[in-house]
């Protein structure tokens, strides 16, 4: 069971990539969605941190994240909230899957930006000497 503590620590500061999927003990769609979040679970538990929470056994953490509706997965990526890849309500497994790829793809592009925004700002430092250079002599 993931706890505030864990979660902020985990998370939100170390910045694992995580899916977590709240449901109910006596919830119809939640017990499906569990079933769909354990067929996925092979295939990206080397990526996600993957929990699937009750919300009577982590109230506290469901209270934190604001959780109004079962199931409700949500997903993090670099310590903030994805909110274009959460999903509320029962999905299927083509519905997880593609949240859990687009959640994928958004962390290897925004890494790969930060890269191309490192090169360009170092290529316009190297304008900017080489101009205060030659505009001096």
């Amino acid at each position: 069971m993931l706890t505030v503590e864990e979660f902020e620590k985990t998370v939100i500061q170390e910045k694992k990539p995580a899916a977590l999927c709240f449901t109910a003990n006596w919830c119809q769609p939640s017990q499906a969605q569990i079933k769909v979040i354990e067929e996925l679970r092979p295939k990206y538990e080397d990526k996600f941190l993957i929990e699937v929470l009750d919300v009577e056994q982590s109230s506290e953490l469901a209270k934190t994240l604001k959780i109004n509706n079962i199931p409700t997965t949500l997903f993090y990526t670099e310590g903030e909230l994805q909110e274009q890849n959460c999903l509320y309500g029962y999905q299927d497994e083509s519905m997880m899957t593609d949240s859990f790829e687009c959640s994928l793809w958004e962390m290897e592009n925004k890494s790969t930006a930060n890269k191309y925004i490192w090169w360009i700002i170092g290529v316009l430092a190297l304008v900017a000497v080489f101009l205060l250079f030659y505009v001096r002599f």
